[in-house]
């Protein structure tokens, strides 16, 4: 079966977006494109520690400006240039502008907790709409309804057709701005194996300016194209299916010589999965013992009994109970 082609931008209703470590655009998986909602999305891995760039462009000279509106995690703004009517070169937001001349860029992180309680490990399901992964979140209610990401994972562009209404560039008047928080709280029931923080603040090559704008027609209220780009760690985009896996990279480039060894990452691969669902499987169990004031022994014989029920159950006659292709979602068991 042929591997998908590679891109590394999505193109949709003559705009581009992409993100990019240093000068190297990062790979775009799954892409869709639905004319119904105007919006272009796919999937990127996120390399934790790194600094990205967010990057969009108009592809054409026209008769409208643009403006791209970028949120990060959630639908908080924290990028809004302009390309004027006849700029086709990229626009490149390297970080949050926190002064005309200073800014904080873009990481990717890991997820952090709280430390101060007992640390559960979700594990979330895969779905066509949302894949999320495993992650691990926090019991902390101090944490609730403050600066969590609310939709974590997820950059997005919203691009509007503007007209220019005045020459004249004004002063850049910054605002304000609230922090990115690397830490869920597990009643959210959101999750992705990673989100953003911001860096150091630092100084950039330009000061940037402001310029008046209104929208190019009456229809130009809302964005007139939309990007979408989630981005997980590469090993959950593998498991999840929206990265090719390693057997298909090596195809076509190693020999019957190296099978032994492929054999043997698979292997290797598999014991690192199971010995990661033990692991969160034993921490989510302490969860659940610390929240009931129950002993944990007494959680675990608990769910052995369910397993037993749910097996008994099976043998009478697994069609009344299950669907094919139906998930099942145990996190709150």
């Amino acid at each position: 079966m042929p591997a998908e082609q590679e891109i590394n931008e999505l193109i949709f209703r003559g705009f581009s977006a992409q993100i990019r470590i240093g000068d190297r655009p990062l790979t775009i998986y799954k892409p869709d494109y639905d004319e119904e909602t105007k919006t272009a999305s796919g999937w990127i891995a996120s390399e934790p520690g790194k600094e990205y760039f967010v990057c969009w462009k108009k592809n054409d000279v026209a008769e409208y400006a643009a403006s791209g509106r970028v949120s990060i995690d959630g639908p908080r703004t924290r990028s809004i240039l302009l390309a004027r009517a006849d700029r086709t070169a990229w626009v490149v937001e390297t970080g949050e502008r926190i002064t005309p001349q200073n800014e904080r860029p873009f990481l990717f992180s890991e997820l952090s907790t709280t430390g101060a309680s007992v640390v559960s490990t979700a594990i979330i399901a895969c779905t066509e709409g949302d894949f999320l992964g495993i992650v691990n979140l926090s019991d902390d209610d101090n944490i609730l309804d403050k600066n969590i990401p609310t939709d974590p994972g997820t950059i997005k562009f919203e691009i509007f057709r503007e007209k220019v209404t005045s020459a004249t560039t004004q002063e850049w008047i910054p605002k304000s701005s609230d922090p990115f928080s690397t830490r869920l709280h597990e009643k959210t029931k959101k999750a992705g194996g990673h989100v953003t923080k911001i860096g150091d603040e630092r100084k950039t090559s330009t000061a940037r300016t402001s310029i008046q704008t209104s929208p190019f027609t009456d229809a130009d209220t809302t964005p007139y194209v939309t990007f979408v780009l989630r981005y997980r760690p590469e090993g959950i985009l593998r498991a999840g299916g929206f990265m090719p896996g390693h057997e298909n990279q090596l195809q076509g480039e190693v020999g019957a010589d190296n099978e032994d060894g492929d054999e043997d990452d698979e292997e290797a691969q598999a014991e690192a999965e199971i010995a990661a669902l033990q692991a969160a499987l034993k921490v989510r169990v302490a969860s659940l013992a610390k929240r009931k004031g129950v002993k944990q022994e007494d959680v675990e014989a608990d769910l052995a009994r369910k397993r037993r029920k749910v097996k008994q159950e099976e043998a009478i006659n697994a069609d009344l109970y299950f669907t094919p292709g139906e998930v099942i979602d145990l996190t709150d068991l």
